[in-house]
């Protein structure tokens, strides 16, 4: 079968990578028509829409950085599409840990024990994942994020480079949580979260931030 990543950008590279050391052959990258059409490291990059790229002999992994990116991408194509898991051999998975379709853990990771990790959600290296913990679909963890016990991350949820989030916190669908953040509370859908502890700055369908006070 062929295996093809779409997106060809700096993730598409590191998933080349991680499948490259899993023994994994790569076919070539796919990019949306109109967008540019990079070097990678030799191997063909076709712009072509998914939806009329795909069929059963495809495999996919679906390497953009934006999860609603990756969202509408699964979403264009058939329900028997198959998606590829990329683990790199570095990622320490411990027992009862379940990992949807398409997700992919690209470097040196850690997660421990009885959590599951959604589809198409990306974990970069040095993330450490506690036991019971819940990464829905789409989800992204910046590089050395750290989540203690039974912390729950919905959909689409973007957490940045090295945040920390405390026991039992839920990170709400479609949020954002700032580079360096600490989580000690929840977080409401759609919402943008920075700081230490992390505050509120911006909600669903703001056009500016709104600066929390320092009380």
């Amino acid at each position: 079968m062929t295996l093809l990543i779409y997106g060809a950008g700096g993730l598409g590279r590191e998933v080349l990578s991680a499948l490259q050391t899993c023994g994994e052959h790569v076919s070539g990258f796919v990019v949306d028509p109109g967008f540019p059409v990079p070097d990678m490291r030799g191997l063909q990059v076709r712009a072509e829409r998914l939806e009329t790229l795909w069929n059963p002999a495809v495999r996919l992994v679906l390497a953009v950085g934006d999860g609603r990116a990756r969202q509408r991408a699964a979403q264009s194509l058939d329900a028997g599409a198959e998606f590829v898991m990329v683990r790199h051999p570095a990622a320490v998975i411990g027992s009862r840990v379940s990992i949807g379709a398409g997700a992919m853990l690209i470097g040196p990771c850690s997660v421990t024990t009885d959590a599951s990790i959604g589809s198409h959600t990306l974990i970069n290296p040095g993330c450490t994942i506690a036991h019971d913990c819940v990464l829905e679909d789409f989800v992204n963890l910046g590089p050395s994020c750290a989540l203690a016990g039974r912390v729950t991350v919905r959909e689409g949820a973007n957490l940045g480079v090295g945040v920390s989030v405390a026991p039992g916190v839920v990170i709400g669908a479609w949020s954002t949580v700032g580079a360096g953040a600490v989580v000690i509370r929840d977080v409401e859908p759609g919402t943008t979260v920075v700081g230490v502890p992390a505050r509120l700055i911006q909600r669903r369908g703001d056009t500016t931030p709104s600066h929390p006070s320092s009380a």
